[in-house]
């Protein structure tokens, strides 16, 4: 073991070294200490403050290249960081009406180096800016002119871009920058291409810019015409950014209505985004609508939106791939693209799949419907639709479609809707166990003045469709197929059949027809000179084919062919059906299916009157046959 009596005299030695040791540093701090407080103390006897004011005022006019004045004394403190602040500081230029403001600055403050301020060249770090407020023109080429001369903007003309997505700058424009506090700034932005004036105020920043040929980070909150914005901002490119070129960026947008979110390259000049992913969301429709002043038709039914995509410029044309969004409750995934042909609006063309897709919203959406000037003052109030803004190229397709009061499955369809024609068609879709087509051609442009409408429905459950369609009376109950041609001069979906021309076609292999007792019938005729129709009970006709087909306009529709084909009987209906007054004027016949059966069936003619869906049935009664004919 150890001999103890040594391991205590080592302890004693160390004691008096580590004592020696604290000793050194305690007088190490008190001298630092003491020259810290005495350079603050000495400072104002040191610096000259006409120096450092001077300095300031040149560093500004420096950076902007125009002249910098200010209307009060300046301000020198040197505790506890020496710092010097310019009061009321205005920055100006000539103009062709005089001196023209480009921004007023209440207190502007530095701190600066008490070293370098001794030496006669202070450096400043640390800005703060007291209620600034700053005018920028943007020219129809996307330039930002606010300072053409100074040291910012011979640094902007002189950054190229560097590998790794950096920014490269020669030393003589490469200053130091350091930290920029903003408090209840504003700036105005004038567009020479829009014409609009846009302002943010209320803003508070803070900006870190360790040197312009360095990567610039910015958070700030502001004011932007009444709704409150966080922006967090950054860029290894900005003074690329400022140019006009590509440069790389990331930035936030977050505000109650609305959140925004880029991770790209932009271009400040030409199209804002270049590429890289974007995502947006529509938080508050409502407060949305109240800030951004958008009016559009269908935009009311929106409660919610959001959107992800990798966004991709490809020549003139703007690709947004992967996307993936949400409107309400419907989900949706596909490819667009964005597009502004010579002398036309911009398109927008692409692939979109639904979860589940609303046919008539989707229509009404794409409705152009610009007032004449013979429409009324109410009609020339109504919000702009799409159409009026972009054109449209899109193949859709669907899991599920809602077309009340039906639905359908696996649809695959696409829309064209342009300043001069619209055109929406339905390649395949599962319908009541059957499949349906569909083409819709916009008479003119859009939706909303109608158009022609062919449909064609093959082997589908018509004892659903009379379910869904609460039909009443007699309806046919089986497979059967429909063929539709129809014209409307206002859109379907806020029509009635006396606004529609066109015809139908309507073929069943098999199946009843429901409210027609033959048997039922020829009793009644035997017995009375007219009956209801529901006097002859709830039964059913059983048949192997039926066909009707008719022709209809102005409320009223003519039968071209009704002929329901039994085992035992046939029945056949000719006539008109003044749909519009729910009316009846028809001829209907019952015939022995098999003429060898005519002794058992023999034929009975009725004339159909009355309303539907219980008509007045009249027999006619037939001279008996002359056997010797």
């Amino acid at each position: 073991m150890p001999d103890a009596s040594k391991s205590g005299e080592q302890c004693r030695r160390r004691q008096p070294a580590a004592r020696r040791i604290l000793h050194v540093v305690l007088v190490a701090l008190a001298v630092v200490s003491a020259l810290f407080v005495v350079s603050r103390t000495a400072a104002p006897y040191l610096v000259s403050s006409n120096l450092v004011r001077s300095a300031m005022e040149q560093a500004v006019s420096q950076w902007t290249g125009h002249q910098v004045t200010m209307s009060g004394a300046p301000e020198i403190a040197f505790w506890p960081k020496p710092r010097v602040t310019l009061n009321g500081v205005t920055i100006s230029k000539p103009g062709t009406g005089g001196p023209k403001m480009l921004g007023r600055i209440e207190k502007l403050s530095a701190t600066f180096g008490l070293y370098s301020a001794m030496r006669g060249r202070p450096q400043f770090d640390a800005f703060h800016l007291l209620r600034p407020s700053f005018h920028v023109d943007r020219d129809e080429n996307g330039r930002l002119d606010w300072a053409s001369e100074g040291l910012l903007s011979a640094a902007v003309r002189k950054v190229e871009p560097r590998d790794g997505g950096a920014q490269m700058l020669g030393a003589e424009f490469d200053a130091t920058v350091g930290a920029v506090t903003i408090e209840d700034g504003s700036i105005e932005l004038t567009d020479e291409a829009s014409g609009r004036l846009l302002v943010a105020d209320g803003i508070t920043a803070e900006i870190a810019w360790p040197r312009l040929s360095q990567a610039l980070k910015a958070t700030a909150l502001l004011d932007a015409g009444g709704l409150a914005i966080k922006l967090d901002f950054s860029s290894p490119q900005p003074l690329l950014l400022f140019s006009g070129r590509d440069a790389s960026l990331s930035a936030t947008l977050d505000a109650v209505a609305f959140a925004a979110r880029f991770d790209g390259v932009a271009n400040l000049t030409d199209g804002l985004f270049r590429s890289g992913a974007l995502a947006l969301s529509a938080k508050d429709i409502s407060a949305l609508k109240a800030w951004s002043g958008i009016r559009l038709v269908g935009l009311d039914t929106v409660k919610q939106a959001q959107l992800t995509a990798e966004l991709a410029r490809v020549g003139e044309e703007l690709r947004l791939d992967d996307l993936q969004f949400d409107v309400n409750d419907t989900h949706g995934t596909g490819i667009l693209s964005l597009s502004r042909p010579a002398g036309a609006k911009p398109r927008v063309s692409g692939t979109l799949a639904f979860d589940r897709l609303d046919i008539t919203r989707l229509l009404s959406a794409f409705s152009l419907d610009l007032p004449s000037a013979d429409d009324t003052a109410e009609r020339a109030e109504r919000p702009p639709r799409l159409l009026q803004w972009l054109d449209f190229d899109l193949t859709l397709s669907a899991a599920r479609a809602d077309l009340p009061p039906f639905e359908l499955g696996d649809v695959a369809a696409s829309i064209l809707a342009t300043g001069k024609a619209a055109q929406f068609d339905i390649a395949d879709a599962a319908f009541e166990g059957g499949d349906l087509t569909a083409s819709f051609i916009g008479a003119g442009s859009g939706f909303a003045r109608g158009g022609d409408l062919t449909l064609s429905i093959r082997d589908a459950d018509f004892d659903a469709v009379a379910d869904h369609l609460k039909i009443k009376g007699p309806v046919a109950r089986g497979k059967g197929s429909v063929d539709l041609i129809l014209h409307t001069g206002q859109p379907a979906w806020e029509t009635g059949l006396s606004d529609m021309s066109g015809t139908f076609a309507f073929a069943s292999q098999g199946g009843v027809l429901t409210g027609i007792d033959a048997p039922a019938i020829r009793k009644l005729a035997s017995t009375s000179a007219y009956f209801q129709l529901s006097a002859g009970g709830d039964g059913s006709m059983p048949y192997d084919r039926l066909d009707y087909s008719a022709r209809f306009a102005n409320g009223t529709a003519e039968v071209l062919n009704a002929r329901l084909t039994g085992p035992n009987e046939t029945l056949t209906v000719s006539g008109i059906v003044p749909y519009a007054d729910n009316a009846l004027a028809l001829l209907g016949e019952l015939s022995a299916t098999d003429p060898a059966d005519e002794a058992a069936f023999p034929r009975l003619r009725f004339f159909i009157g009355g309303a539907w869906p219980d008509p007045v049935l009249t027999p006619i009664y037939l001279p008996p046959t002359n056997p010797l004919k």
